[in-house]
């Protein structure tokens, strides 16, 4: 992964997963936890079920502009400023079958968020299912050795 890649295209061999996407993402937190427990990271909490109250008083703090990504790592490594990942459950969320970002607006929102992380100095892209997550994250920290 050199800075010259876009970091938030580069996808391995994704197989579909049975967990759901929050499930993936409470298997990354866990995994972070366990694998790098010196890092800082955390979670956007909009697809958090809260009562209509509280969903008012979030949604009046929250960024207008940009779709923020599920899971913000505050750990700068050789490359970048941190790893900002949008998870999802697998592949077909996001690409059509020739491989093209989907017209669905709500992911291109996202797209576009994570292409103007990366713009910022951010390592950001589509965590797809678990293992996609993980590798991700190893090889971000792998740039950086003395994290674990």
């Amino acid at each position: 992964m050199s800075k010259d890649i876009r970091f938030h295209t580069i996808y391995p061999n994704i197989q579909d997963s049975k967990m759901t996407e929050k499930q993936i993402h409470s298997q990354v937190c866990r995994y972070l936890d366990i694998q790098y427990p010196k890092v800082i990271y955390t979670s956007d909490s909009s697809g958090v079920r809260v009562s209509i109250g509280m969903a008012k008083a979030l949604k009046a703090i929250r960024c207008k502009g940009y779709k923020i990504p599920d899971l913000i790592i505050m750990h700068p490594n050789r490359l970048y400023h941190g790893l900002i990942i949008e998870i999802k459950k697998d592949l077909s969320q996001i690409l059509t079958k020739s491989g093209t970002f989907k017209k669905n607006k709500h992911i291109q929102e996202q797209h576009e968020t994570l292409k103007e992380l990366e713009r910022l100095g951010y390592a950001a892209i589509f965590g797809c299912g678990f293992d996609h997550c993980k590798s991700v994250i190893d090889e971000y920290f792998n740039k950086q050795n003395q994290i674990k």
